[in-house]
This record gives structure tokens, sequence and C-alpha cells, in this order.
């Protein structure tokens, strides 16, 4: 029972991150796509270029795109969708740092591995912040974000929640049961299958056990 509670309580309150804010920033030709799993505010007339988050684990997957257009020819660069995981300190400012290319043959040159060259800095230190960075293939339709996510999910890289505020907290009102990933990330599955009068009775039942 201890277990199937700190399942539960992950799955709900899996955003539950330190107290402390941090900023992240991605400096144009880069835009914010999704910060955990959530689309920003991006559109074809609005681009977003930092956020505010907790401190805590996070994944924020950004796009370059960049007007290279002559009188002559058309340019516009659009890379593939940059994935970033790290655990974020607590008041940190992060930024996103690359040698951004001047031209439009070096920005197809960068675009061609642009994970090797990015770096997460925070600038309060100027050091470097650890961090898993890495692209995807674009998606195809028109609904860049949401391809994304449902690529992320299907490749079982999404973002889970699963923080190490988030566990602690768990474990504090429930005790010290192990969690299983595969267990959570099947609940979640089924919590996000069920339609909202099944959710609203779960809730009630979770509450009833403890």
């Amino acid at each position: 029972m201890k277990t199937r509670l700190t399942l539960a309580a992950l799955a709900l309150a899996g955003l539950s991150f330190g107290a402390n804010a941090a900023t992240f920033e991605a400096a144009k030709p880069y835009q914010l796509l999704l910060v955990d799993g959530e689309k920003t505010k991006h559109s074809a007339f609005n681009t977003v270029h930092s956020t505010e988050v907790k401190g805590g684990k996070h994944q924020f997957v950004l796009e370059y795109v960049e007007d290279y257009s002559t009188k002559q020819h058309i340019r516009v660069m659009e890379g593939d969708p940059v994935i970033i995981n790290l655990d974020t300190p607590a008041d940190a400012n992060l930024s996103v740092e690359y040698k951004k290319p001047i031209n439009y043959q070096q920005a197809r040159a960068f675009l061609r591995d642009q994970a090797s060259q990015i770096s997460i800095v925070d600038k309060r230190t100027g050091q470097a912040v650890a961090a898993e960075v890495y692209t995807i293939h674009r998606p195809a339709g028109l609904n860049l974000a949401s391809g994304i996510q449902d690529y992320l999910k299907v490749e079982n890289k999404d973002f889970n929640g699963r923080t190490d505020a988030a566990v602690a907290a768990a474990t504090a009102k429930f005790g010290d049961a192990a969690v299983d990933a595969d267990s959570l990330d099947m609940l979640k599955y089924w919590w996000n299958s069920a339609d909202k009068d099944t959710q609203r009775a779960f809730q009630i039942w979770m509450i009833q056990q403890q």
C-alpha cells in the first residue's frame, strides 16, 4: 500500500520542486518550444526565449530559426529540435551558450551537430552546469511542439516529473517504499487515459487511503 500511495503522490505532484526559482534563457535565434512537456506561448507571431522554473530536474526543448535570406535567395534555417535535460540549481540564471554562426554557411555547419556545441552556463557564477543535450529529427506536421512531445513519449524520453524534491516529499509522507519507474509510468498512462470522472474518483480514493 505504501508503494501505491507513493506512486500516486508522485504522479499527481511530480512538479513539486524546491522553493527557490531559477531562470532559463535561450536567446535568439533559439526559442523555447516546451518546458517540462508543456507548450510555451510561442506562435508564428510570438517567440519565447526565457522561462522561470523552480530548483530541480527539468526538460527544455529549443528550436533554432534564423533568416539568412538575401535579395537573390530565400534562406530560412530551421534546426532540428534540441532537448536539454538538467538538474536546475535553485536561484540559477541559466543561459544557452554557443558560438553563434554569422552567415548561412556557418549556420548550416553548426546545425549539423548542435548538441556538441551547446553548453548551459549559470551566469551568476560563469560556470557550466551539467546537462544532457541532444537533438531529434524534426517531426512532420504543422504542430511542431505536439509532434516533438509525441515523439519523446514514444521513445520514453519525455519529462516524467520524478524530481528529487517530489521523491523526498512522497517519502516523508508515506515512508521509504521503493519507487518502481515502470510502475510509475504505467500509473501515469492509466491516469492520462482515464476520463475526468474516473480521475476524480481516483483522487477521492487516494485521499481516503491516507
